[in-house]
């Protein structure tokens, strides 16, 4: 688990802003990284992860995915947020390169036609995990496109 002191700056202001009583940040994953605030009396039902600088807390089930985030707060450019990634095992970089490639060249413009997109959110060993959007969110037939394998 890294998260830099941006992030951490930036966390520890917006508890402040939202009243106190916070305990520190949720780490879960659901396809993608999600950062949720983690009330002081909520703590008991989450795990506590190593971090001197401020609490971090997961699901039990995403553990192992929520210490090996890397937490970044970008105030670059017309945009900010924060960003969590992860370090990525040997080859991935390269794999997710390739998948990129193939969803821009040969998928998206497909799901295109029918108002939507999809977005490569992360490679875990056999599993991809996309995000599918725009006139895919909602769609019934989502499942039927693009069924969710195991």
């Amino acid at each position: 688990m890294n998260i830099t002191e941006g992030a951490v700056s930036k966390i520890k202001e917006i508890m402040e802003s939202n009243g106190g009583g916070f305990a520190g940040i949720l780490i879960s994953f659901e396809g993608g990284y999600k950062l949720d605030l983690v009330k002081d009396e909520d703590v008991e039902n989450f795990t506590r992860l190593d971090c001197d600088s401020i609490g971090v807390f997961s699901p039990a089930e995403h553990v192992a995915r929520a210490e090996a985030a890397h937490v970044d707060f970008i105030s670059d450019g017309p945009t900010s947020g924060f960003k969590v990634t992860r370090e990525r095992a040997e080859g991935e970089d390269s794999l997710l390169t390739q998948l990129q490639e193939i969803i821009d060249t040969e998928i998206n413009p497909a799901v295109a036609s029918h108002g939507g997109s999809i977005n490569l959110l992360d490679v875990e060993g056999k599993r991809v995990f996309i995000q599918m959007g725009g006139g895919c969110a909602g769609c019934g037939m989502a499942d039927v496109t693009l069924p969710n394998q195991r």
